[in-house]
């Protein structure tokens, strides 16, 4: 599953990051790596970027980029 996929409020855990070249790098630094619980926050107006939750700070993603990371056992959100 994409992390494009997931819905506002809902969680997930990172699996791999595909090849982002040097984003790739930047997206790791920030701390999406594999292991990681992630939640969507919240979309932009106009759908892109989405904000993300990791580790207790949002990141903003473009969806273009989100697509690229896999994800696997959601929780849905209540």
């Amino acid at each position: 599953m994409k992390l494009t996929e997931l819905n506002r409020g809902e969680k997930a855990i990172i699996v791999k990051i595909g090849k982002l070249g040097e984003l790739r790098k930047r997206l790791t630094d920030m701390g999406i790596t594999s292991g990681e619980l992630i939640k969507l926050e919240r979309d932009a107006p106009l759908g892109d970027p989405q904000q993300f939750l990791i580790k207790g700070t949002g990141i903003a993603i473009r969806k273009e980029d989100a697509n690229h990371i896999e994800i696997k056992d959601v929780v849905k959100s209540k």
